[in-house]
């Protein structure tokens, strides 16, 4: 039988020994659900989360601006550039704004810190000064006061990207896997035979569907066909399309759903911020509301979702409504409440991030068999066995023997425990004597009084009854008996003899 160690209070018993090492597995995709559950805002109002929700499509345009403008400056190839932008938009939902490491950097630094890994995983070399010092000189207009990669102002900065480039690469799990879109992006457009005209508006295209979370959510082979397509019908190339509707899309593991949804995403980007793309100040707003309403057209009539893997929606934050299960008035003191149940299922010890060895690993296989083989140290397996044992009743406990009628024998009676005589002290013992003398002295035959209207004191003077307080005979009383000398004193016994 295995269960659990737990604490009194139903809390997971922590492992004696070293902290089990925390494993986390390289994601190279996340869904439309897993993006908004990291940039949800919990706090606020619907405005308050509205704002924030603008905010950050703010900065992520500017970061990604920031990366296409230096990329330019440098001469770096567009391969640097989309894994500059894949990094940046990795680094961003693993530290929202709100939280401490979120809050804690400039969007700018985050995008030095992308584009100077991306540099280093693309063979594109160039150090944190130098990229500093591009983006630097981009905002001076004379050519003399454009300062060199080793000027002492980039010391400071420079210290900051680098250690920026670290929660970078923990951000992407440290997965040096390249998709190498480019090449998927030109077997496709060979097969096609596209004109000059697709080619010029697909290469653009293409450098604006990084602007959004599109190549963090599809493969390079969907983000190709939709970028495709999405030219071809800003070109009005109708052949290009019916060629594109011919290929077979399991072939190159995509769905028309997928596509679809890369193509809208794109199309948010050109019509809610056109000045922050490319393509957006090339065409007029007209020319993307067109095509949007054909899309939209084409999703209603195939039933194909707008997300393919969309968020499920919050319950309401008010629970005050009718018919709502859970009461809202506090328990009454009579009512059963059901109790939080601990799943048998769940890990006796889930180790807490950030206090023992954070590992990564790239096999999600290789990572549920090393974590059920440590899970199998921290289980207490046992067998349980039934079995009778008379004990006997100690012989101070036995009840005594029944001394009633019959009817009487079978009742239980309860046997009081003699407890032992405690030891007093000598002024005990004299306080007990007083009591035992007085209490004879009381008990004996008193004279007869001479005269019943009144007494005599002991100095002859009589005064009457009424004037007497009780205490007052009390007191007489004494006095008289203790006066009295006992029969049994011995100076009576001599004086008699």
């Amino acid at each position: 039988m295995v269960s659990q160690k737990r604490m009194s209070n139903g809390e997971p018993k922590p492992p004696v020994g070293p902290h089990p090492s925390t494993i986390r597995v390289s994601a190279q995709y996340v869904s439309q659900a897993g993006v908004e559950q990291q940039l949800a805002q919990t706090t606020g109002d619907a405005q308050e989360r509205s704002l924030a929700e603008a905010k950050e499509d703010s900065l992520r345009l500017q970061g990604v601006q920031w990366i296409d403008v230096v990329r330019r400056a440098l001469h770096l190839p567009v391969r640097t550039y989309t894994t500059a932008c894949t990094y940046y938009h990795k680094f961003r939902l693993a530290h929202p704004p709100g939280t401490t490491t979120g809050d804690g950097y400039l969007w700018s630094d985050a995008a030095a810190a992308s584009l100077l890994t991306a540099c280093k995983m693309e063979d594109t070399l160039k150090k944190s000064r130098e990229v500093l010092a591009a983006s630097y000189n981009l905002k001076l207009s004379a050519a003399h006061e454009q300062l060199p990669a080793d000027d002492p102002i980039f010391e400071q900065p420079s210290r900051i990207v680098i250690g920026l480039e670290r929660l970078v690469l923990e951000a992407g799990s440290f997965d040096f896997r390249s998709r190498a879109p480019h090449q998927v992006l030109s077997k496709i457009a060979r097969s096609l035979g596209k004109g000059e005209d697709v080619k010029k508006v697909h290469d653009l295209a293409w450098t604006d569907i990084y602007r959004t979370f599109a190549p963090l959510k599809h493969t390079a082979s969907t983000l190709a066909f939709a970028t495709l397509e999405l030219a071809a019908r800003l070109s009005a190339e109708e052949a290009v399309l019916q060629r594109l509707q011919q290929v077979s899309m399991p072939a190159w593991q995509t769905s028309r759903a997928e596509i679809m949804e890369t193509e809208l995403d794109s199309l948010d980007l050109y019509i809610q911020h056109t000045t922050s793309s490319i393509l957006g100040a090339r065409y007029s707003l007209d020319d993307f509301l067109r095509i949007r309403l054909a899309l939209n057209k084409e999703c209603n009539d195939k039933s194909i979702p707008r997300y393919c893997m969309a968020p499920t929606p919050q319950a309401p934050t008010s629970q005050v409504q009718n018919g709502h299960p859970t009461p809202v008035s506090p328990p009454q003191p009579g009512s059963t409440q059901q109790s939080l149940q601990i799943p048998a299922s769940a890990p006796e010890y889930a180790p807490v991030v950030g206090t023992g060895t954070l590992r990564f690993m790239l096999n999600p296989q290789l990572a549920k068999n090393e974590r059920d083989q440590v899970e199998s140290h921290f289980k207490e397996e046992w067998e349980e066995y039934e079995e009778e044992i008379e004990v006997p009743i100690p012989r101070s406990e036995r009840p005594a023997p029944s001394t009633g009628p019959p009817s009487s024998r079978d009742r239980r009676t309860e046997v009081k425990r003699e407890e032992p005589e405690k030891r007093r002290a000598i002024d005990e013992r004299r306080e007990l004597d007083r009591v035992r003398e007085r209490d004879r002295d009381r008990q004996r035959p008193r004279d007869r009084e001479r005269d019943r209207d009144g007494h005599r004191d002991r100095h002859g003077r009589r005064y009457d009854d009424d004037r007497r307080r009780y205490d007052d005979r009390r007191y007489d009383e004494r006095r008289y008996g203790e006066e009295r000398r006992p029969r049994e004193d011995r100076r009576y016994r001599d004086e008699r003899r």
